[in-house]
């Protein structure tokens, strides 16, 4: 039995020796880094939203501008349609292919008058389409459109109102 107790405390002391030494067998893998620089994204204005030539009535007045169809409409109020260009406005979003975009509209901006501190409200923007989309395979391209709607006061100051708005879109 002795023996066997020697053998045993020889196995343990080599067990415990090489322990100490370093792993009996070492294995390494080569891994790779990957990066890509994409195309920069971008947005660009093709046209403004316009709501053409209006003449105040004597009350308040909306006049909206629809982004499916360009068209103008006046749904409250006594202004007058007249003329002018109309047109919702017009971007173009340009990002690498099959990438979905969320497109925000502000909620309101003011139009100032040209020469005056008059203003005018624009509220209800609105998209032609769903604010979420994707960009296709082939073009990488999207192209999307916004109305709103313009409050006209009673007997609004006669003149040119400009102002500015921002589309900001996120990719997804």
């Amino acid at each position: 039995m002795r023996l066997v107790l020697r053998k045993l405390s020889g196995v343990a002391l080599a067990i415990a020796g090489g322990a100490a030494a370093g792993p009996l067998c070492a294995q390494t893998a080569a891994g790779e880094s990957v990066a890509e620089i994409a195309q920069p994204s971008t947005v660009q204005r093709l046209q403004d939203l316009q709501f053409g030539d209006i003449i105040a009535g004597s009350t308040v007045s909306t006049v909206v501008v629809n982004p499916f169809s360009d068209a103008r409409s006046i749904p409250t109020g006594n202004a007058t349609a007249f003329g002018g260009t109309v047109s919702a406005a017009r971007f173009q979003v340009s990002a690498r292919p099959l990438i979905y975009y969320q497109i925000n509209v502000p909620s309101s901006t003011t139009l100032t008058r040209n020469g005056g501190s008059q203003t005018m409200l624009v509220d209800n923007f609105t998209l032609n389409g769903a604010s979420i989309r994707l960009l296709p395979l082939f073009t990488s391209i999207g192209n999307f459109k916004v109305g709103g709607r313009l409050t006209v006061g009673a007997d609004q100051e006669p003149g040119e109102y400009e102002g500015s708005f921002s589309v900001t879109v996120n990719y997804l």
